[in-house]
């Protein structure tokens, strides 16, 4: 695996982390519980145990796939700081899974079918008026630290003669 490609997989583990932590402190702050692992694993099992490994393994692999996305495609195609163009990816990506993730997950997600959770619909506005906030600050974080981690160039090693 090359050097950037590195990068931008312990980015997206670590934007990810940092996502899914902000997530679990929200209903701390009065957001709803938003437990995106558990509701990607729903997709696979109602045994809830297996459902969140399941959903971890994919939340993580979710996150990683876009930082490799915005390493390759998005990273040199935007402008400003390392940060804030990553923010900006965060921002697209908090945009596309409001109005076209989430209402999805309406119709497919056999949590809100069986009446376990309610719809989250456009903008998660289901949820209540706190949950896209939420959403939409852990997104930046998520960015800002892929934006950050992937924005430094890779130093080449210098080899010596012999």
């Amino acid at each position: 695996m090359r050097y950037q490609t590195r990068r931008a997989v312990m980015s997206g583990i670590v934007g990810t982390a940092a996502l899914t932590l902000i997530l679990a402190w929200g209903p701390s702050i009065g957001a709803p519980p938003l437990n995106l692992p558990l509701w990607d694993g729903t997709f696979f099992t109602l045994n809830l145990g297996l459902a969140v490994a399941v959903g971890y393994v994919l939340h993580f692999l979710i996150g990683i796939g876009l930082a490799l996305w915005y390493q390759r495609w998005w990273r040199d195609r935007l402008q400003g700081e390392a940060w804030v163009r990553g923010a900006l990816f965060g921002l697209a990506v908090w945009g596309a899974l409001m109005l076209v993730g989430l209402p999805l997950f309406d119709w497919l997600d056999p949590l809100v079918e069986n009446g376990l959770m309610a719809a989250p619909g456009l903008f998660a506005l289901g949820l209540g008026a706190a949950a896209p906030v939420i959403l939409l600050a852990a997104h930046l974080v998520y960015g800002a630290l892929v934006g950050a981690i992937t924005g430094v160039d890779a130093v080449e090693p210098v080899r010596r003669r012999a």
